[in-house]
């Protein structure tokens, strides 16, 4: 019969080192199995959240076009090309739709006339406005002669998709990751473009000729050019067609840092090609993996793949084309 002592030394043994290093490899492989599925369901649910803001949006156009007939203006301007030196002078479509976003009380802070005069408080940091084709300035980019400031803007969440990861050197309060499909291809935000929202646009829904099912009405984009806020109609809320399988800085859309130099030291090429940066949109893209989410203009959404051919892509921006697009 064993004694007690062997007994309670029996009842006091633990696991030898070589037991809890098998347990730990055991926990850390099913981690690593359960971890992708995990970040799988939360992206799903993230992307699902982003459609529902792009409905969101929809709707409020819906309304808006049921009330006046007609979408807003992409972007209100007696000046054309819009640039992102040369401002528009009035407010772009998603201003004029904060009432039917229920934003009811941010609206009436947008001055129509002089969108830049909005939401100016000493409390809101101002930003100068200076390259003519510099994005939003960020931390080390110091511009020559500021020519006007705009205000930090309220963030309104159905304007910011939930897998943005946050601020990268812009003030996230002023990006919009929704925009109006301005043209089929690139080109500069002018009155004569081919989507539905363009400067001084006044497109129905319920008048396009191609149908409201084969005609794109807003999209996400992600990177690149910025605009320098929602409440104008630039090219922070205005897009054009552009594969979608690439990536902002090959398409030469992304701002160097280099590009922000003195004017003293620009020389006429430099110019020239800052002056040809400045007219440049840019496509829509996403923070999503292998699809990009469009509105259709009759109010359904598409998660168009990365790889969808150019030519169908504008096609389906274009309002006017008459070209078949099949199931899209």
């Amino acid at each position: 019969m064993p004694s007690a002592n062997k007994r309670r030394r029996n009842a006091l043994r633990g696991f030898t080192l070589l037991e809890l290093l098998v347990v730990i490899a055991v926990i850390s492989i099913l981690v690593a199995l359960l971890l992708p599925a995990v970040q799988s369901c939360r992206e799903s649910a993230r992307r699902l959240q982003c459609q529902n803001q792009l409905r969101q949006l929809g709707l409020a156009l819906s309304n808006y076009n049921q009330l006046f007939r007609v979408l807003p203006p992409g972007s209100v301007s007696t000046v054309t090309p819009v640039t992102h030196q040369q401002l528009p002078d009035g407010i772009g479509w998603v201003a004029q739709i904060l009432p039917h976003l229920g934003h009811e009380a941010v609206f009436r802070q947008v001055n129509s006339e002089k969108p830049l005069a909005s939401f100016f408080s000493s409390s809101l940091n101002t930003v100068p406005i200076t390259d003519v084709s510099a994005p939003l300035p960020q931390d080390g980019m110091i511009a020559s002669t500021p020519t006007t400031t705009i205000p930090d803007h309220p963030e309104l969440s159905v304007l910011i998709c939930p897998s943005n990861p946050g601020p990268n050197g812009v003030n996230r309060g002023r990006v919009s990751n929704y925009a109006g499909c301005h043209h089929s291809t690139e080109k500069p935000l002018d009155a004569d473009a081919d989507g539905l929202l363009y400067v001084n646009s006044s497109e129905s829904l319920t008048a396009i000729p191609d149908g409201s099912s084969n005609t794109l009405l807003l999209g996400e984009w992600n990177s690149g050019l910025y605009g320098h806020g929602w409440i104008l109609g630039d090219r922070g809320t205005l897009r054009n067609g552009a594969p979608l399988r690439l990536v902002n800085d090959v398409n030469g859309l992304n701002q160097q840092s280099e590009d922000i130099v003195p004017d003293e030291e620009l020389t006429d090429e430099k110019k020239q090609q800052l002056q040809a940066r400045s007219l440049r949109v840019g496509g829509f893209g996403s923070y999503h993996p292998y699809h990009v989410n469009f509105l259709v203009a009759d109010g359904s959404l598409r998660a168009i793949s990365r790889e969808i051919s150019t030519s169908l892509l504008s096609s389906l921006i274009h309002r006017a084309d008459s070209a078949p697009n099949g199931d899209f």
